[in-house]
């Protein structure tokens, strides 16, 4: 399990090369897995807590792709 730079979701972590591709394998799986709401503003009809949920869940698929000296960049964050 150390030393492997590929995450469960299948995605590489991100480590602050090629942003482009990284950004594209997450919003691949995150629209895959019908996680994406976040990556756009909170539609009128979402509940408050429904959509604060959702958006950690989308946060801590984000941080798991991360590399260790990216990931304490985005640390204290609390939204996508």
């Amino acid at each position: 399990m150390g030393g492997d730079d590929s995450s469960a979701h299948g995605i590489g972590k991100f480590d602050g090369t090629d942003y482009a591709f990284w950004r594209m394998q997450i919003e691949d799986y995150l629209y895959g897995r019908k996680l994406h709401q976040p990556l756009s503003k909170k539609p009128e009809k979402t509940d408050q807590e429904e959509w604060d949920l959702l958006d950690r869940q989308v946060m801590g698929v984000i941080r798991l792709t991360l590399s260790k000296n990216v990931a304490h960049n985005v640390a204290k964050e609390k939204t996508t």
